[in-house]
């Protein structure tokens, strides 16, 4: 599941902009074309980018260590899943329906 990236950019530029340009709402048509052009992908690594770094994100939505894809074999989803999981934003951005509820400070509690 690796995907030839251009020269000059990285997976982690791939999956950072994938992951913003769907929390803008960007179509994936325009997400596609875009890495084409700006990333130099074909087509099809293009198509599996987007699928790749929603599957980390999926993943991460679990906050379960033995959903980790492996790095070495689909590299797009282990850095979506680690930027997930590092900012879990992301993921209740993206996907509500999967972000964890946010637990309130014990001082904030005593204020509420």
């Amino acid at each position: 599941m690796n995907i030839a990236v251009g020269p000059g950019h990285t997976v982690d530029e791939i999956v950072d902009f994938v992951l913003q340009s769907t929390i803008q709402h960007d179509s994936p048509a325009v997400m596609i074309e875009h890495l084409c052009n700006e990333f130099a992908l074909t087509q099809a690594d293009a198509e599996l980018a987007l699928d790749r770094t929603y599957g980390g994100l999926v993943r991460a939505a679990t906050d379960r260590a033995e959903n980790c894809p492996v790095k070495e074999r689909d590299p797009v989803a282990w850095v979506s899943y680690q930027r997930c999981l590092k900012e879990p934003d992301l993921i209740a951005a993206i996907r509500p329906e999967y972000a964890k509820p946010v637990r309130k400070s014990w001082w904030r509690r005593l204020l509420s």
